[in-house]
């Protein structure tokens, strides 16, 4: 009886061992994602396809292949800031994607994409499409559009910038923040709350609207 009580014991704590040894995230200066289990962080470079990340926290380069680029302009609403909950990858350095992020936890450093979503933007994040950030320390620079929940920069875009809070200089066609400390520079701009200076055809604030020149 005793015996198989160890025998037992053995195998269901080889077993546990194997569980728990799958579910160990491991650090690796060339790592891939994404894995069957847990991705490995990177401390170097990190190859991956369709920019899926599982948590993974990436300190040097990472690379991305991603077709998901082919039917983001299809999509039938833009992409929110990603929630402290799905946030699922920080990169540290240079990320470089087909694709981008539609789920980046933290950016500190420099993105080129066609597409960047991510809770904290600290650098430049230059796309094709868009650029979405809760809070954004840095520029920002996108073929189309550009917003922030919180932004202190430049954000310039061909179509338009949109942020609740921007200390910095928006730059587009359309610029609009609710609340603006800095210079608006486009065709028409708009400002509920405004210190500071916009430049554009047509320019609008909590106080004034005018022509050319407002403050």
């Amino acid at each position: 009886m005793k015996k198989l009580l160890i025998i037992s014991t053995l195998i269901f704590s080889s077993f546990s061992f194997a569980q728990d040894s799958l579910s160990i995230r491991k650090t690796k200066v060339i790592a891939f994602s994404p894995k069957k289990f847990i991705a490995d962080n990177a401390n170097g470079i990190n190859f991956g396809i369709l920019d899926e990340y599982d948590h993974q926290k990436i300190n040097g380069i990472n690379f991305q292949l991603n077709p998901f680029v082919l039917i983001y302009p299809l999509l039938p609403k833009g992409i929110d800031v990603p929630t402290e909950q799905n946030a699922t990858v920080t990169v540290n350095g240079l990320s470089i994607s087909t694709g981008g992020m539609t789920d980046g936890k933290k950016l500190n450093g420099f993105a080129i994409s066609a597409y960047h979503h991510a809770m904290i933007t600290n650098g430049i994040s230059a796309n094709f499409y868009n650029n979405t950030s809760g809070k954004l320390n840095g520029i920002h620079v996108s073929g189309f559009a550009n917003n922030s929940d919180k932004g202190a920069g430049i954000t310039v875009a061909a179509m338009g910038n949109y942020s609740e809070n921007f200390s910095g200089i928006q730059l587009a066609f359309f610029n609009k923040a609710k609340s603006m400390k800095g210079v608006q520079i486009g065709l028409s701009n708009k400002s509920d709350k405004l210190k500071g200076l916009q430049v554009g055809l047509w320019n609008k604030n909590g106080k004034r609207s005018l022509p050319i020149f407002n403050f």
